[in-house]
């Protein structure tokens, strides 16, 4: 993203109220659990790792949709 890397584009999300609640899956090419705990800190609720087949893509939306 040019203006914003994705954890502080998801620290501002859930600064407005209308958007607390909205599940917010982390696409990234990183796998390192410091970067994963401070996407979960920051509000996000599932974890995606590029490149993935959309199975998983689904499995993770189901999962954050509760379904």
């Amino acid at each position: 993203m040019p203006n914003m890397d994705g954890l502080t584009m998801i620290r501002e999300l859930r600064k407005l109220p209308a958007h607390m609640g909205v599940p917010v899956i982390f696409l990234t090419t990183e796998s390192d659990a410091e970067l994963k705990q401070q996407a979960k800190a920051a509000g996000a609720t599932g974890w995606l790792t590029k490149p993935f087949d959309p199975e998983s893509l689904v499995k993770i939306a189901r999962k954050v949709l509760g379904r």
